[in-house]
């Protein structure tokens, strides 16, 4: 066992908390390392210090003290309106959001190209011989090129 575990488990050790295999571990390496030992001592050292400190005066009064700081609870108005408040918010950024992502898509199909192509859906008919086009199409391929 290295000296950073053996001080990590001091607390342990000193509290009875390990296991025998570990606390024997920590045993050996407190008898080779004089400077875990040291520590060791310290912390011994400060728990009977702490011990021997006179038991903290408790304040009678610390209890009201403390209820008199307190805020009363909102009454049930208070919550009722605080919660439809909430409510009309979130309704209100819902709507917002879906009517602009609505307008979005409404532009976008405003804006949105027939798409040409040789096998077009047949809306406006031009009778060319055999072959019957969109004309799109058609103005596609009269179309003077620059």
């Amino acid at each position: 066992m290295n000296c950073r575990m053996t001080i990590r488990r001091l607390s342990a050790f000193q509290d009875k908390e390990l296991a025998a295999p570990q606390v024997r571990q920590v045993e050996l390496h407190l008898r080779e390392c004089g400077a875990c030992r040291a520590e060791w001592d310290a912390l011994r050292d400060l728990e009977q210090r702490l011990l021997g400190l006179p038991p903290a005066a408790v304040d009678p009064f610390f209890s009201t003290r403390i209820m008199a700081g307190l805020r009363p609870r909102p009454a049930g108005k208070n919550r009722l309106l605080q919660a439809a408040a909430f409510a009309a918010l979130f309704i209100t950024v819902f709507l917002a959001g879906f009517f602009l992502q609505k307008s979005a898509l409404d532009r976008q199909d405003a804006e949105r190209l027939p798409a040409v192509t040789f096998t077009s859906v047949l809306l406006e008919r031009q009778d060319l011989g055999l072959l019957t086009v969109q004309e799109d199409t058609l103005r596609q391929f009269t179309r003077k090129r620059p």
